[in-house]
């Protein structure tokens, strides 16, 4: 009897571990997590931007910046008029040329970075089958006051969960500018809520 007493003692210890570790972080925790994790991004391309890097030297400028990101998936040099002058990753070559203005989800951000040149955090993307989910940020290269062009990075939105927390969650919603960006589960009737005030943006994370 003691030993199947001990063999209860101890699944029930065993259970209570493993519910407490599955324990959703406090919205104060999850709103740390997430300003910490994009500060730490936004210092590395403040900093490749203050360098001013041309074509020739954007991939040497940014190297030591970003090659230690987690998740990173590409990063581009684009000039005042929001086209793309350069790639990060050779691979990537076919973007440059393109028009950024033609993308009408980046309307607004395009508007902002022309209007009020400042560092922009973009909702994760949705993806598809040839496109990953991912996050961008961009931050602008300035002479005096005036634009005269952006860096910008994208993450896989996967890094950033995980980094965050919130893929061991059991659901949670990404709301940015009042329209669902990310999500996945139910969230049930009380989610923990945190309203953010990102670059250029705000997001709302619900999740349990």
């Amino acid at each position: 009897m003691q030993r199947l007493m001990r063999i209860f003692s101890i699944c029930v210890t065993l259970c209570l571990f493993a519910s407490a570790s599955m324990a959703a972080p406090s919205e104060a925790q999850m709103a740390a997590s997430v300003q910490n994790y994009f500060s730490g991004l936004f210092n590395k391309l403040d900093n490749a931007a203050s360098q001013h890097p041309t074509p020739d030297t954007f991939r040497s400028i940014m190297k030591p910046e970003i090659s230690d990101i987690e998740g990173l998936y590409g990063a581009t040099l684009i000039d005042d008029s929001f086209v793309i002058q350069q790639v990060y990753f050779k691979r990537n070559f076919l973007a440059r040329g393109f028009d950024l203005k033609k993308v009408k989800e980046l309307e607004y951000f395009w508007d902002r970075m022309r209007t009020a040149p400042s560092p922009q955090l973009s909702e994760p993307g949705h993806g598809s089958l040839l496109q990953p989910r991912l996050i961008a940020m961009r931050s602008p290269i300035l002479a005096g006051n005036t634009l005269v062009g952006v860096v910008s990075i994208m993450v896989r939105t996967e890094a950033f969960l995980k980094a965050t927390g919130l893929d061991q969650c059991q659901a949670y919603r990404i709301t940015c500018r009042g329209q669902r960006a990310e999500g996945e589960g139910e969230l049930g009737d009380h989610p923990h809520r945190v309203h953010l005030d990102l670059p250029s943006t705000a997001w709302l994370i619900e999740y349990r």
